[in-house]
């Protein structure tokens, strides 16, 4: 029995001590590991990529998502000027005082995908993986590559041993399970909305973008893998607007605490001085 107990305590603990993306994407491929600037105690967030994010959350996400622990006007804070918070959120006939809200009614976003469309405001912290996570999905449906592969793979409705291997390996399935991989492939050739960072592989939403949905005024390539890179970046700000402000003080607090320290030790040689003499 010990035994046992002791098993079972240390498949809890390998749970708890693995990281977060193994199990993130344990229903398709490794989630793409990106590098994010502001992680680390001296990470800062990058203004310019904040900025290219928050442009494709109004111009793309807000056409069905909300950020509503967001206001226009709090994007002074990574940059944007006056008249430039007041154009971005006319554009979406809103104000600058306004929050972040999706112009999309609930009742008629259920209508449309069976589903209200979460908020985002802390989307990047809301799911296993975080930023890569967020990044993950918005990168992970269907190239136009991959769908001919699957149309070219069902055309017979007969999948032999070389296609579903291919077919496995591209898309991130299991090929020891060739009836749900034939299942799946149905599914897509459907039209539903295959993802393959998404557990389960299919959900409500359609891809939200492709390469040069929003252009950036910065010269920056506007490519998906680009956009979606700032878009995160921007609702990681979203989900920490504090967060530069919380390192500042906190790396002013372990100087002080060094110093202080040094301090303490310098008074505890003083003292302890005259004791041994």
């Amino acid at each position: 029995m010990d035994f046992l107990k002791f098993l079972k305590t240390a498949a809890l603990a390998a749970a708890v001590i693995l990281p977060q993306t193994v199990f993130a994407s344990s229903d398709g491929p490794p989630l793409p590991k990106q590098t994010w600037g502001f992680q680390g105690i001296f990470g800062q967030f990058d203004n310019a990529a904040l900025k290219r994010g928050a442009r494709v959350a109004v111009g793309v996400c807000m056409n069905c998502h909300s950020l509503k622990y967001i206001k226009f006007d709090s994007l002074k804070q990574i940059g944007f000027s006056e008249a430039e918070v007041i154009a971005l959120a006319e554009g979406a006939s809103l104000t600058k005082k306004d929050r972040m809200n999706s112009a999309m009614d609930a009742n008629a976003a259920k209508d449309s995908f069976g589903v209200v469309p979460p908020d985002l405001s802390l989307m990047t912290k809301a799911r296993k993986g975080y930023e890569d996570y967020t990044y993950g999905i918005l990168n992970g449906y269907l190239t136009d590559a991959e769908r001919k592969l699957v149309e070219q793979v069902m055309a017979d409705d007969v999948i032999s041993e070389k296609e579903l291997l291919e077919v496995s390996s591209t898309l991130g399935l299991n090929a020891h399970q060739p009836e749900k991989v034939k299942e799946i492939l149905k599914r897509i050739l459907a039209n539903e909305n295959f993802n393959k960072h998404f557990p389960g592989f299919f959900f409500a939403m359609p891809q939200p973008m492709t390469d040069g949905a929003v252009t950036n005024t910065d010269g920056v390539e506007n490519s998906l893998k680009q956009m979606s890179h700032d878009l995160t970046t921007f609702l990681a700000w979203t989900a920490e607007p504090t967060l530069m402000a919380r390192k500042a003080l906190g790396i002013k607090v372990m100087i002080y605490l060094v110093i202080f320290t040094i301090m303490l030790y310098a008074v505890k040689r003083r003292i302890w001085a005259k004791v041994h003499h």
